[in-house]
């Protein structure tokens, strides 16, 4: 090929992003599952209803059980623990393990999305990148899905209006992660494809506005 195609370590998961993300400092996350369960009181509903423990990230480390249950593809947060969280433009960052990282609404419901700092993935554009049947999928603020995707991976939208994606990607496994292999190409907002997926690094240069 005229071009090399993608190689290990040339598409970061978390420090090649040219936009602004906020820094999370959080000594000891790995730790959680070893962290204390405190109690909430009572009103917390029945254990049963709400199986998963859960921590809040701006106001502590530790993990409470009975916080939080599945619900289809998003999360329901149980309302006593929803009242104690911080909120921010109506969105308040959580963590369940095995689960991840998620945007919760006052309501409670819950959006898993891509980790990015060790913690949830900003809003880039209006937008936070989650997952939708196996495939990138980007939701707005309010949790709604906005636009399902077919491809693997994807980065956010940026100041134009693109996002970086791939198909048959995967990541190396390495920290910090990067995705290595497959196609990459470039989408706007409403997914139409502005450069069409190849093995070349062309919609990478162009993404991240490197020369050619």
């Amino acid at each position: 090929m005229a071009e090399a195609p993608i190689r290990a370590g040339a598409l970061p998961l978390q420090s090649r992003h040219s936009h602004r993300v906020a820094r999370r400092v959080l000594a000891g996350l790995t730790m959680l599952g070893a962290l204390p369960l405190p109690a909430l009181g009572a009103g917390q509903g029945a254990a049963s209803a709400y199986p998963l423990a859960c921590a809040y990230f701006r106001r502590d480390l530790d993990q409470y059980a009975h916080c939080a249950r599945r619900d289809g593809g998003m999360v329901r947060v149980a309302p006593a623990h929803a009242a104690r969280m911080h909120f921010e433009r109506g969105l308040a960052e959580l963590r369940v393990p095995g689960v991840g990282c998620l945007w919760v609404r006052r309501d409670g419901l819950a959006l898993p999305v891509f980790i990015l700092d060790n913690g949830p993935d900003p809003f880039e554009q209006g937008l936070v990148r989650s997952w939708r049947e196996g495939k990138v999928a980007f939701y707005d603020r309010r949790l709604r899905l906005v636009l399902a995707t077919p491809y693997d991976w994807a980065f956010p939208f940026n100041a134009r209006g693109e996002a970086l994606v791939c198909e048959g990607c995967r990541s190396d496994g390495r920290d910090p992660a990067s995705m290595v292999g497959g196609r990459w190409g470039l989408i706007d907002r409403t997914g139409r494809p502005v450069m069409p997926l190849a093995e070349t690094d062309a919609a990478d240069r162009r993404y991240f506005g490197r020369p050619n």
